[in-house]
Formats: C-alpha cells, sequence, structure tokens
C-alpha cells in the first residue's frame, strides 16, 4: 500500500530542518508500530520520500510525504500515527495511490506562497507587482558551486497579488524538478526581503495543460496524471 500523507510544518517547528523533519516522522511511524516497508539489500531504509524541501523558518500547510506500507491502514492507524506526531506537526488529509504512480516529488510544478502585511504601503507593493508582471525578463544572481550566474526569473512567476481580504501577498511560484523561482528572490525584487521570516507555503500544485492542482485532487492512474475537472484548478 503506498500513502500520499498532506501535513503542516507549524510554528512551533518552523526552524526545524529537512533532516530533523525526516527523523521526526521516522520515529512517529515507529513509535505508532505502523508497518512501513523498508527497501531491499545491505543498508534497508524507510521506503518514504517528501514532496519539497522546506527553508528553516518557513512555515506550510502543504507538505507532502510519499510513504510505502506493507498493509492496508485503518483509521485507527491513522489516529495512533498522528498522536505520536510532535506539536506543530499535523496530519491535514491523504490518499491511496498506485505502487506504479510517479513520485509525488516529481510532479510538483509549482508553490503558492503567503506573506502576511502589517503595515506596509500596498500602494507601492502594488506598482512593484505591476512592473515585475509587465517585464519581459528579470535577472537574479544565484551562487553555486561553480560560481555566481544569471537566471531569469520572470518566466516562473506565475502571478503575484495582494490579497486585500486577507492583508497578504500571493505569490505562485514554478517549483520542482525543471527549475522555480525562490520566494525570497521575489521578495528581494519587491523590496519585501526584510520580512522573509512570515513566509508560509500555502500549496504544493501539479502542473496539467495550463492548470495547477493539488496532489490530494488530482486523477491518477499507472499511465498518466491528470486534473480533476470537477476539482478547484488554478488556470496559468
Amino acid at each position: 500500500m503506498r500513502i500520499w500523507i498532506q501535513f503542516a510544518k507549524e510554528s512551533p517547528l518552523r526552524y526545524l530542518s529537512h533532516l530533523d523533519l525526516m527523523r521526526a516522522w521516522q520515529r512517529a511511524l515507529r513509535r505508532a508500530q505502523l508497518p512501513v516497508a523498508y527497501s531491499a539489500g545491505f543498508n534497508p531504509h524507510p521506503r518514504m520520500s517528501f514532496a519539497s524541501a522546506l527553508a528553516v523558518g518557513v512555515t506550510s500547510e502543504a507538505e507532502y510525504l510519499d510513504i510505502h506500507f506493507t498493509r492496508d491502514l485503518s483509521g485507527e492507524d491513522f489516529d495512533r500515527l498522528e498522536s505520536q506526531l510532535p506539536a506543530g506537526l499535523k496530519i491535514l488529509a491523504h490518499r491511496t495511490v498506485s505502487e506504479a504512480a510517479p513520485a509525488v516529488m516529481a510532479l510538483i510544478g509549482a508553490a503558492v506562497w503567503t506573506l502576511p502585511l502589517a503595515g506596509e504601503d500596498t500602494s507601492v507593493l502594488r506598482k512593484h507587482i505591476e512592473k515585475i508582471l509587465l517585464a519581459e525578463s528579470l535577472s537574479v544572481i544565484r551562487k553555486g558551486k561553480k560560481g555566481d550566474k544569471s537566471v531569469d526569473v520572470r518566466p516562473l512567476i506565475y502571478n503575484l497579488t495582494v490579497d486585500d481580504d486577507e492583508n497578504r501577498l500571493v505569490m505562485v511560484l514554478a517549483s520542482g524538478g525543471e527549475g522555480g523561482a525562490k520566494p525570497r528572490e521575489i521578495l528581494a525584487l519587491l523590496d519585501l526581503l526584510p520580512l522573509e521570516s512570515r513566509l508560509h507555503r500555502k500549496a504544493l500544485l501539479i502542473h496539467r495543460d495550463g492548470c495547477l492542482q493539488s496532489p490530494m485532487a488530482v486523477l491518477l492512474n499507472e499511465k498518466e496524471v491528470s486534473i480533476d475537472a470537477k476539482k478547484d484548478c488554478y488556470q496559468l
């Protein structure tokens, strides 16, 4: 049995590293006595992976664990697992997927980030957003092992907006193995980098046919991944 688990990483654990996050899940699974499947070979390890590493200091309600078990899980199993998670980790949803389905890590194409605004001049922010969205290219410098390189992030910005109802900035950015925009890069372009500690990952989304949809909503089979037309979809 293979399951995708959506979970939240809340403020009490915002400074937990990705490695420590994995250890926290492994301990909870062991203490809940759940039948996790292990890889074969000389050094077997749990067959589990995360959709996308989250930067230290950032909260999220859209983390995904892709994990294999040796049998079906019951509601009691999930209750026992949740009881073993530390404060700050919370299971939000889960779904069974085919053993042959692609890894959730390989499917992610975008992320939605939010940043609460408190006292910031939104009229100035809107001008920055308008300038960015009208730009043909936006070069940022990224540091790497081989030195600095210039990257055009404009094609990686799907949308920027100010949500007046929630008084927050909302960024929809490309993400995943094929390349993405780093939220701190966009905050720097918006002159909001000092507010980086407020960042929150609202969603991770799968990209298909000009549409973005939650991993909990997409249709999956052994041959393809497609958008569920009955579920909410963010149009690019």
